[in-house]
């Protein structure tokens, strides 16, 4: 995990817990202004560029597949 996004969750968890400490309305504040913060930085980390599929295509059938398989093998 990269250090950005763990001291982001440790301090959202901060603001969490010392909200719950002053009250019910303080932890309703917090989690809408953490939702919003979390938004922002999705926003922000967002470049535009659609993601790149982490598999490849195969070319050919499943039994010409297959078929290489059991040849490798």
């Amino acid at each position: 995990m990269r250090s950005s996004v763990l001291m982001l969750l440790v301090s959202l968890a901060g603001i969490l817990g010392g909200a719950a400490l002053i009250g019910r309305w303080a932890l309703g504040v917090a989690i809408i202004a953490d939702s919003v913060a979390l938004g922002v930085y999705a926003l922000r980390r967002d470049d535009g560029v659609p993601a790149q599929p982490a598999v490849r295509a195969v070319q050919g059938s499943v039994a010409s597949i297959l078929e290489r398989a059991r040849a490798a093998s």
